[in-house]
């Protein structure tokens, strides 16, 4: 698409999707485009896949349905309330080790969008996020942008991934909602996770296991490098660059590489006069 403000409506599997091949949404013009789906898109690499969407310029809105009660693709990390949305910069493969034993590689999803102040909405694994040997990568290169996902999202990652966020400039928002964790760089399971914001007062809320949070040998990175930046987390929690602390110090006779490997997680302020507060999660939201 070369210009003017475009509305995109699927169900699911396009807005740039690749199953066993490469799905490719292009928008090089400077409207203010609106992008809906259920999930399986917007940047979703599957089995063997490449899926890639990228918007030039405008103030963009990207929402995958995030709510059962709409459509019902429902996660059990959250209850079966938050669908599983697959979406925004996500490679994701099958996982059949708890079903039939055939299990495919993911492949590779990004969402790159260059210009304007955008908004990305979705459910679960989502934005930036690697699954089951998939790379799940997304890129916004200026604007105030709001970022709005549940859980396992924002830079994260689990079984053997890599997800990431690099973020150039402008005052963004990163909110998560309902039970809002595994997210802003962390990582499950041999995941390596990256958040990068190089410039702008930004604003971070998460409730449990996020910013720069590595769990079962996996490695999260949060690097935020100037601006007056705010921060909201549980109380107590593992946040702001800790790790877990399960045993790694008797592998199985048949697996011994889990004897070498380690969780390392890192956060990063590098600048500005920030506020860090800590939180709990009442029956209303976040209650400071």
């Amino acid at each position: 698409d070369g210009d003017g403000s475009d509305e995109y409506h699927l169900e699911e599997s396009g807005q740039g999707a690749g199953f066993f091949g490469h799905g490719l949404a292009l928008d090089s013009g400077e409207g203010d485009d609106s992008y809906y789906i259920f999930g399986e898109g917007q940047g979703f690499g599957g089995c063997y896949g490449i899926g890639v969407i990228a918007n030039w310029a405008g103030n963009e809105h990207y929402y995958a349905e995030p709510y059962a009660s709409v459509v019902d693709r429902g996660d059990y990390h959250s209850d079966f309330d938050i669908n599983v949305s697959n979406a925004q910069g996500v490679g994701a493969g099958r996982r059949g080790d708890g079903t039939d034993g055939h299990s495919w590689a993911g492949g590779l999803g990004f969402i790159a969008d260059i210009h304007g102040d955008d908004t990305y909405e979705a459910g679960n694994f989502s934005l930036g996020t690697g699954y089951w040997f998939g790379t799940g990568l997304m890129y916004d290169k200026e604007g105030n942008d709001l970022y709005k996902s549940v859980y396992f999202t924002q830079a994260s990652g689990a079984h053997y991934c890599i997800g990431a966020i690099v973020d150039e400039a402008g005052g963004d928002r990163h909110d998560l909602f309902a039970n809002a964790g595994a997210a802003l760089s962390f990582g499950w399971d041999f995941s390596v996770n990256l958040l990068v914001d190089k410039a702008g007062d930004d604003f971070y809320k998460s409730n449990i296991i996020s910013i720069g949070c590595a769990e079962i040998r996996s490695n999260a990175f949060f690097f935020d490098l100037s601006g007056d930046d705010h921060y909201i987390a549980q109380q107590g929690g593992l946040v702001m660059g800790a790790v877990d602390f399960r045993g790694y110090d008797e592998p199985h006779q048949l697996s011994p590489f889990y004897q070498y490997c380690n969780s390392i997680g890192l956060f990063i302020d590098a600048g500005g006069d920030d506020h860090d507060k800590d939180t709990v999660l009442g029956d209303n939201g976040f209650e400071t």
